[in-house]
Parts: structure tokens; sequence; C-alpha cells
């Protein structure tokens, strides 16, 4: 339910002269002023007596005195404004609900058809942590549901693994809930955090990255098979965009997200080289590129390299 301050002019009849969109906030603030049956409609304002009138005007704004004033209820288009549709979600499912973000590519303005609700919610007597795929008004949705401890845990957790989807959802979602400033410190926090960038590599996990990418990097030189060059290439392309953005403390990303990271850190080439071998151009510039990105890291790990197993 969305709600509209409809002002007419007091002396003459037809339509509204204004309108302005009314927050659920702002209506739960007045609603109490009237005395009306539980309804989205309230009474008109020119009847509402000099003592409520400021009252009004501190949550709505200055009105006409040549206007009559109503406010009125009306249903949202559920199917193109995803916003709302998390917000009646969260009215229902969540009213406890300390602080939400909706985040992806809604929160972005670059959703499509086929485009569904990510949602953080923070809820201080939750149970357990859990994430659920659901349906709501004809969206799908997920929902990543905390408390602050848990978001804390996880949010500790996939740092460590340079991938943290909840960070980049609080940093660069909509905030569309904060009862008492939750939402704006973890905003905050997560931006900081974000800005900071992910912990070092470690000299063990250089290596990991080096020799995983080296093996590919020789399948794919040593490939005579057509579809055997495409899959080793479309799995060395990760191994590879990863390795660049560790080299360069980079977050990562899974899938399209992994292509964004890249983006940001300039690795055009890198992307531009694997399409001409999907294109088949030929698999040399993409070899060469990925030869550049081994060099930044310490080069390649081949004969004469040797580790120890971890003591049992």
């Amino acid at each position: 339910m969305g709600w509209r301050l409809k002002g007419y002019a007091k002396r003459r009849s037809g339509p509204p002269v204004s309108v302005r969109e009314v927050s659920r906030a702002q209506f739960l603030a007045i609603r109490p002023l009237f005395d009306a049956e539980d309804n989205p409609w309230l009474v008109d304002m020119h009847e509402v007596g000099g003592e409520i009138r400021p009252r009004v005007e501190q949550v709505l704004g200055a009105l006409d005195p040549e206007q009559d004033y109503y406010v009125t209820g009306y249903q949202l288009d559920w199917d193109k404004d995803p916003v709302q549709v998390a917000r009646d979600l969260l009215d229902v499912r969540f009213p406890l609900a300390t602080a939400a973000f909706l985040g992806g590519s809604v929160a972005a303005g670059t959703y499509t058809a086929n485009s569904d609700l990510d949602m953080v919610v923070i809820v201080d007597d939750l149970a357990h942590a859990f994430r659920e795929t659901l349906e709501h008004r004809g969206w799908p949705v997920e929902l990543f549901c905390h408390t602050i401890e848990s978001f804390q845990d996880f949010v500790v957790r996939d740092t460590k693994d340079r991938r943290p989807p909840l960070l980049h959802m609080c940093a660069e979602g909509f905030l569309m809930l904060d009862a008492d400033g939750t939402g704006a410190r973890m905003r905050a926090e997560a931006r900081a955090l974000l800005d900071a960038g992910p912990p070092l590599a470690n000299v063990t996990e250089l290596e990991d990255r080096r020799y995983g990418t080296t093996d590919l990097l020789e399948d794919l030189i040593g490939a005579r098979d057509e579809d055997e060059r495409l899959f080793v290439a479309a799995r060395l392309l990760t191994c590879v965009g990863e390795l660049a953005l560790v080299v360069e403390n980079r977050w990562l990303g899974h899938g399209k997200w992994l292509l964004r990271r890249l983006r940001d850190a300039k690795e055009d080439e890198l992307v531009d080289s694997y399409r001409a071998l999907v294109r088949g151009e030929g698999a040399e510039r993409f070899i060469a590129v990925v030869e550049h990105v081994l060099a930044s890291a310490g080069g390649r790990l081949e004969a004469g390299y040797r580790r120890a197993a971890p003591p049992r």
C-alpha cells in the first residue's frame, strides 16, 4: 500500500490541484492524529483543529490554506516497483527487523525481467542466520537474514575468501529500513572495509594460484581438440582473472561479478583476448596475456618447484 496527499481547491470543484507521495513512515506518524476507521483514507484536513494542523505540517510539510487535503491510499504497481515489493515483504515477514538492504541490479537500477530481489535483513531475536529463496508478488527473492553477530561472523569469513557479497550489498545497496541507526552503522562499516581491500595474499596462496594457472596454461598450449581448448580456456580465464586481482590486492567475485571486478581493475585485455579465442581467432593472444599476468605474480611454477605437505 502507498499513500498520496491530494489537495483540492476550496472554491471550485474538479480534480486535485496538487498531489504528493506520502511515505509509510509519514503515514504512520500522522495516522494517530485522526479519529477515523482503520483504512487508508484520512478525514479531510480542513476539518482538523488548529492544534493538530501544525503537527501534521511538521510531518508532511507546509499545507496551502487555500486547499482542502486528503491522504488517500492506493495499491502500488508491484510489477514495476521492486523497491515497494521488497518493502512489502519486510512488512509481512519481518515487522520487527531493525535494518534491511536491497542490493544487486535492482538497487543499481539495471534490473531486467529476470532479476531477483537480493535482500539483507537484520533481526535482533533471530534464532539462527539463514538464506531463503522465495517469490513475493511475482518477484523472485533471495533473502539473507542475520543478527548483527551472525552478520559480522559471515563478513569475517567472506573477507578471508576475498568475496564479501554482504559487504557489497550493504555498502552499495539501498538502505530500506533503519529503525535504530543500525543500518547506517552497517553501511559505514561495510564501506570502510571494502575501501580497505582484502587481506594481502601470503606466499602459499600465491604459489597455489600460480601453480593452477601454469597447469591450465600448459593444457591450453598443448590442446589439439577445439572443444577441449574451449573448456580449458574457460577454466583458465577464471584462474588467471583471480590471480590478476589477487596480485593487485582487489576483491574477487563469482561469474558476472568476476567480470565486473576485472573491469574495475582495467583488465580489459584479458577479457578481449579470451573473446578472440572463443570466436576462433586463435589462442596466441590469450596465451600472451596469461603469461603477462603470471610474470606479474612471480612467473610460472614449472620443473624444480617443490613444496612439502603440511605435517599431520
